[in-house]
């Protein structure tokens, strides 16, 4: 199963982080970006460089100048990210245990997608992993194996090595160096699967980097450096995981289909009448039942519970696992988005006729200023049906899942030369 290992971790050298540190490339909005961009030492200079070749000389650069510097032995961290939780406003600690993990194909059952990629977003990453030769920013994947009291205990008797306050909360890095708990963390991992939640791109960059590496050199015996990426594994257990739902929201439709809609739905939902800003309490507090909410441009708006006794494969087509039938989110792919609008898995990949938002206000804002047609709100997924699903082996629709905070990029790099 997995195998997990200490390494010599990069990390800045400086007074203040905050100015050096950065989200994942790929949640970056362009104003973000370019305000990131004008801090000379931000990490984002090699995450999102203005070319391939000036990541890597920066990335010697900052090493031989001292910006960058790697710790002297083999070590494994322990991340704590304490954050507000943005629906319920409750104050929440994650743990993750960063360190290198070996690569394994999928179809070894050992790590477990849950999202489609797309090439050109990996042609990207490889062409920077194979000009750098480093993991810049680590995966996120969650760990079975009931980790996390053994990264509890932890939490307290490690050296903190780095320490943030962000936009989305607090930070907080520590090195573990001692052999005895080094021991103990490989040995509780090796018996464990790994779900990828965020990095599925990277990690496939990886796996195709490895392949490449090892078709040069003769495919040696001994694992070598590309063999491993860095990841930061947070147990399925840790009360701290939060997914966070993503709406969908159709800029155009006809009034004749906007009108039809509710009776439509009524087939399979019941259907509840409400104020449009009322729509997000009453869809939130009708789980666990399944079903979304509706806001249109005349101001009506709705919360779609689906009906008990709905056979749930008439609903949804194909060959899929009971729990992917159910997923909210399937639901309104299949009855709505593409049968009623035209919106097909293509179109959401490439955000082609459809627009997203995590923010439940953007959207009926969006609605009820006449940007947008109607705004479909969701219920996040749970963690368990992340889960269920990677393990039938199926991919969840695109933008299913925002893994909640997101793993600060900067705190933590690995070079690949040693």
């Amino acid at each position: 199963m997995a195998r997990i290992a200490p390494f010599r971790g990069v990390r800045y050298v400086c007074s203040e982080l905050k100015p050096c540190v950065a989200p994942p490339y790929d949640v970056i909005a362009p104003p973000e970006r370019e305000q990131l961009r004008q801090f000379p030492y931000n990490i984002i200079h090699l995450t999102l460089p203005d070319s391939y070749e000036q990541a890597a000389w920066l990335w010697r650069e900052w090493q031989n100048k001292g910006i960058l510097q790697a710790d002297p032995l083999p070590a494994m961290y322990l991340l704590e990210q304490v954050f507000t939780h943005p629906a319920t406003g409750e104050t929440l600690r994650r743990l993750a245990l960063v360190c290198l993990m070996a690569l394994e194909e999928y179809e070894a059952g050992v790590v477990l997608p849950h999202e489609n990629t797309q090439a050109r977003a990996k042609e990207d990453r490889l062409n920077l992993l194979r000009a750098t030769r480093a993991n810049l920013e680590p995966i996120y994947g969650l760990v079975e194996g009931n980790l996390f009291p053994v990264l509890e205990s932890l939490a307290g008797d490690t050296t903190k090595v780095a320490e943030v306050e962000y936009t989305d909360g607090l930070h907080r890095l520590r090195r573990i160096d001692d052999a005895v708990a080094l021991r103990e963390l490989t040995q509780q991992v090796s018996g464990a699967r790994v779900w990828i939640a965020d990095g599925h791109h990277r990690y496939e960059t990886c796996l195709q980097y490895r392949r490449e590496r090892r078709a040069a050199e003769g495919n040696p015996s001994e694992l070598q450096p590309y063999d491993w990426v860095m990841i930061a594994l947070t147990p399925l257990e840790d009360p701290g995981v939060v997914i966070l739902p993503t709406h969908r929201v159709v800029p155009q439709a006809s009034e004749r289909v906007l009108n039809l809609l509710p009776e439509y739905l009524a087939q399979w939902f019941d259907m509840q009448p409400c104020a449009a800003l009322e729509v997000v309490r009453l869809l939130q507090s009708g789980r666990p039942r399944r079903g979304f909410a509706a806001v249109m441009r005349d101001g009506q708006a709705f919360v779609a519970c689906l009906k008990e006794g709905i056979a749930r494969e008439t609903l949804v087509p194909g060959e899929h696992s009971a729990t992917y039938r159910q997923l909210d989110v399937t639901l309104l792919q299949s009855l709505v988005l593409e049968p009623i609008f035209g919106i097909t898995p293509h179109h959401l990949e490439r955000a082609e006729g459809i627009r997203y938002t995590r923010d439940e206000a953007e959207a009926i804002r969006w609605v009820l200023r006449g940007e947008a047609a109607v705004a479909f709100l969701l219920n996040p997924p749970h963690v368990q049906e992340v889960r269920e699903v990677a393990l039938a082996g199926e991919k969840m629709p695109p933008k299913s899942t925002y893994f909640y905070p997101k793993l600060l990029s900067g705190l933590l790099m690995r070079a690949l030369s040693f």
